[in-house]
């Protein structure tokens, strides 16, 4: 089968090393399924981990966290089933999507919704995954409440927003430039772009009449935290997903008088089984057009030949669209 290999770690963005090889296709066992893949989406993460950036990785390895595609070997009752998935260790601890096949737990398999493409199932593993952890699992968001997201068009961001007014809840989006967002929105939503208001904290509390924020959803990390520490309501919940500089301050005694959480997430630690399970609980949600998949286009599709470029565009940011791997492209 062809499947892109990273025999290494590279040894910076500019010099990725990956290759287009045939190699010999992969044998099951008791409890896999063999699944044709169809789609694959590149994440940030995939691409970091041809850079040694992320945890459990080991090598060579095929990269790919989220797949959509066929069932062709495995249990009787799984063949022919059309399916979606990710993990935490698809593409690092085992080898990932970005192949013509790839084998998968049985207990893993999820049949992806039907009214979903094979392409748009398999670019949502990751994001979403990451946005339900957080806004769900987490901060368990509920209606009436106000939500702040960093990053609204960000793919996490837009999943959050997403989530959370399918809840019932409002959003405060911030962009670092744009007034607009470009997403799928069930309620409320109002953009704050920085570059207009660059104070944080004044925006929630004018849009809160001064209570803040329910939750905050800090898809960025670091640049925010402070102003997000300072921005939440009584028992306000803050979600990281990520950071540029990895230690920051916090007044610990506002932090306990107004009852707040902090809520980490990493999806890194949810194999393709456990992230299988949160797809099947989102899934109702595609299903009846609550939930939206992000659109494909057409220029943004590679075939396996070309990754090399897909993932430069991913690694550069040059693109907000999501970028899909084809492998029958």
């Amino acid at each position: 089968m062809k499947a892109i290999t990273v025999l290494e770690k590279s040894p910076d963005a500019d010099n990725l090393r990956i290759e287009l090889t045939n190699i010999e296709m992969p044998k099951i066992r008791d409890g896999e399924c063999l699944v044709k893949i169809f789609a694959s989406g590149i994440n940030p993460s995939d691409v970091k981990a041809l850079l040694g950036k992320m945890p459990n990785l080991t090598w060579p390895r095929i990269p790919g966290r989220d797949y959509a595609g066929v069932v062709i070997e495995g249990p009787s009752n799984q063949i022919g089933k059309e399916v979606w998935g990710t993990g935490g260790d698809l593409g690092m601890s085992r080898n990932g999507a970005h192949a013509e096949f790839n084998v998968i737990d049985t207990n893993g398999i999820r049949e992806k919704p039907k009214n979903l493409s094979m392409l748009e199932a398999g670019s949502i593993g990751v994001s979403w995954t990451c946005a339900w952890l957080g806004m769900v699992s987490g901060a368990n968001v509920t209606d009436g409440e106000t939500v702040v997201v960093f990053g609204a068009n960000g793919k996490v961001g837009e999943a959050a927003i997403q989530i959370a007014t399918a809840q019932g809840a409002s959003v405060i989006g911030f962009e670092r430039s744009r007034d607009d967002y470009h997403g799928h929105t069930n309620g409320p939503l109002d953009i704050v772009n920085l570059e207009k208001e660059p104070d944080i904290h004044k925006a929630i509390m004018d849009r809160t009449d001064g209570k803040g924020a329910d939750i905050i959803m800090n898809t960025v990390g670091s640049p925010y935290f402070d102003a997000a520490c300072n921005s939440m309501a009584k028992q306000g919940r803050q979600i990281i997903i990520a950071t540029i500089i990895e230690e920051n301050l916090i007044n610990l005694r506002t932090f306990y008088r107004g009852n707040y959480q902090m809520i980490g997430i990493s999806n890194m630690d949810h194999n393709n089984v456990v992230s299988g399970k949160l797809l099947e609980d989102m899934k109702s949600g595609f299903e009846a057009g609550v939930y939206k998949p992000y659109p494909i286009d057409n220029k943004n599709i590679y075939g396996l030949e070309d990754a090399d470029e897909a993932y430069k565009i991913v690694l550069n940011g040059l693109s907000r669209d999501r970028i899909v791997i084809d492998p029958i492209n």
